[in-house]
């Protein structure tokens, strides 16, 4: 690299995950001079959509997955590049913080979506299953020919409630119990149970054991109704390209065209906490955008006396980067760094993770399978035989088993509710003739080890009885997966075996954060102490749950004289009206 480049920024991010990826988007917008580095190839950390060749490397190098095949046959090494295989699937709402933020951003006019075809809740039926279409609106109940006409005044009840704008907290049945389960609360408020209480808990309000608190419940069950009719009759967009990994390209691409950096499949060396720092680089200039006021200076991290005894400012922090092999590595700095949880140990090799990144196992369990033929799923209500093969919705279908409707493999381990996103080639994830299926369940107890429960233990049964409905509509060998993978939730990789006690002991800098984990607000009551917990729910809340985390981080940069300067976290006012307009 010429010695004459400017290589010092005003924020250095290690990782292009979700997070990383909005902040970078938002700080480079903002008018701060941003470098994005991921040792990783592409883009998306722990959020990556993979080609097919892509997964089948990722899945040879990382420790404790499991997949079908070492290598992929030459007919679908052909059309690799046609897959974008998400590593960690997410949902939508149509009306919420997430979609907030893709229109505020701008993010939106980069990106597709699509909408939900359905919810369908898998039920044991004799020795194997079937999948009952969910009714989510009112209009769904009433034309639900499974339903008696009790049942359906029953929900129809409850679906008004949450659907409106009293105090969640004031009902009779919480004011008396407000510790109450939410499954509880459906039998004594609502006398609902069997099928209807579990579509509503489970398929809807999205629980992952009976053992759910009510009022978070009711408040997914209330953002779910206020999302219906946004863009259509379901209240979940599918993202096109991957979902996740499709986002974190639409945020790249605004921190580019603000004058942010990225470098990519390029080893990261420890971090320097002493580095020479060089030339700044300079404000955007065209061809980027440019700002006609560049904002204040970052925020100057708080430095106690004890850790700055002179009281010297915080030197700014540097990220060695090999960017070709056999040559000295590039030293970047910044005046803040802020890192993936991801790439901690690449950074900091002898410090132990901190304490909120290595409690406990892991907390989700995945597996991806790709499909020659569809899981069969029902067709909406009012539709006969003739009509539901030229059925022209979606091809995206989400299947839920609630705890307990299947048992897993996975020994010692409680697994909370099951879902299965169902993807074709509508969703421009695979080529015509394949589908995807990405299967995903929390685990809401430890894990004993991998060798007695891997991913593909306790997800394996789950997907032999979505199979099962396949093979009773095709021939069996059909219905199997051509290529699948299991894995636990990407976790933070560890450091050294044995960390350096005086890493230990030494705090890390003022001016180093990580992006933080994206968990609800509320805990699960059923998570053991130390396990943090583990929700269904975080298949639809986690790009709600991403603008606040992100936004916590950016004003921690600026600081309040950025603020006072007008300095905007994706300024409303420049979109005002717009996410009303556009249709997906």
């Amino acid at each position: 690299m010429d010695p004459n480049e400017p290589t010092h920024f005003n924020v250095l991010i290690a990782g292009t995950g979700l997070q990383e990826s909005v902040l970078a988007a938002a700080l480079s917008k903002a008018g701060y001079s941003v470098l994005q580095l991921d040792d990783a190839p592409y883009y998306g950390t722990e959020h990556a959509s993979l080609s097919l060749t892509e997964l089948v490397d990722w899945a040879s190098r990382t420790s404790g997955v499991d997949a079908s095949a070492a290598s992929l046959p030459p007919d679908l090494a052909r059309i690799s590049n046609r897959f974008a295989l998400s590593l960690y699937p997410v949902l939508l709402r149509a009306k919420g913080p997430g979609l907030d933020l893709l229109v505020r951003s701008k993010v939106a006019s980069y990106l597709q979506f699509g909408l939900l075809a359905g919810v369908g809740l898998w039920q044991r039926e004799g020795d194997t299953g079937k999948v009952v279409r969910v009714p989510a609106s009112k209009a769904d109940v009433f034309n639900d020919a499974t339903l008696s006409l009790v049942e359906k005044r029953r929900l129809t009840k409850l679906l008004l409630f949450a659907a409106g704008q009293d105090p969640l907290e004031e009902d009779k049945v919480l004011v008396a119990d407000p510790n109450i389960t939410f499954v509880d609360y459906l039998k004594k408020g609502f006398s609902l149970s069997g099928t209807a209480a579990d579509s509503l808990a489970y398929a809807l309000a999205l629980c992952s054991s009976p053992n759910d608190p009510v009022i978070p419940a009711l408040q997914r069950l209330r953002t779910m109704i206020h999302a219906i009719g946004r863009y259509g009759p379901s209240p979940y967009l599918v993202g096109h390209y991957g979902g996740a990994g499709d986002l974190v390209g639409g945020f790249s691409r605004i921190c580019a065209v603000w004058g942010g950096g990225q470098i990519l499949g390029r080893p990261l060396l420890p971090l320097d906490l002493a580095p020479e720092v060089g030339q700044p680089v300079p404000t955007s200039q065209a061809p980027f955008m440019t700002h006609e006021n560049p904002p204040p200076p970052p925020a100057a991290p708080p430095v106690s006396s004890s850790d700055n005894p002179d009281g010297a400012s915080t030197r700014p922090l540097g990220i060695p980067v090999v960017l070709e092999e056999g040559q000295p590595a590039t030293v970047f700095t910044g005046d803040w760094v802020v890192s993936s949880p991801h790439l901690f140990s690449s950074l900091f090799p002898s410090h132990p993770l901190p304490a909120h990144l290595a409690l406990g196992a892991p907390r989700t369990a995945h597996l991806i399978a790709v499909l020659r033929e569809p899981i069969p799923f029902p067709p909406p209500p009012q539709r006969d035989d003739l009509d539901a093969e030229a059925d022209d919705e979606p091809d995206s279908k989400l299947f839920v088993f609630p705890p307990g409707a299947v048992e897993s493999a996975g020994q010692g381990v409680e697994v909370g509710t099951c879902t299965a996103l169902q993807v074709g080639k509508g969703t421009m994830s695979c080529p015509e003739g394949y589908h995807i299926l990405y299967l995903t369940a929390p685990l809401l107890s430890p894990l004993p080890s991998e060798a007695t429960a891997s991913a593909l233990s306790i997800l394996q049964p789950y997907l032999d009885a979505l199979l099962a409905l396949a093979s009773s509509a095709v021939d069996a060998p059909s219905a199997a997966p051509v290529y699948s993978a299991a894995y636990f939730s990407p976790p933070p990789r560890s450091g050294a075996a044995t960390p350096d006690p005086a890493s230990a002991a030494s705090p890390l800098p003022a001016n180093f954060l990580l992006t933080p984990s994206l968990t609800p607000s509320t805990p699960s009551s059923t998570a053991p102490a130390g396990i943090p917990a583990a929700r269904t729910s975080l298949l639809v809340e986690t790009l709600d749950l991403v603008p606040a985390a992100v936004e916590d981080v950016f004003w921690r940069i600026v600081g309040e004289q950025g603020r006072e300067e007008g300095v905007t976290f994706f300024a409303r006012e420049e979109v005002e009206g717009e996410d009303e307009d556009r249709e997906e």
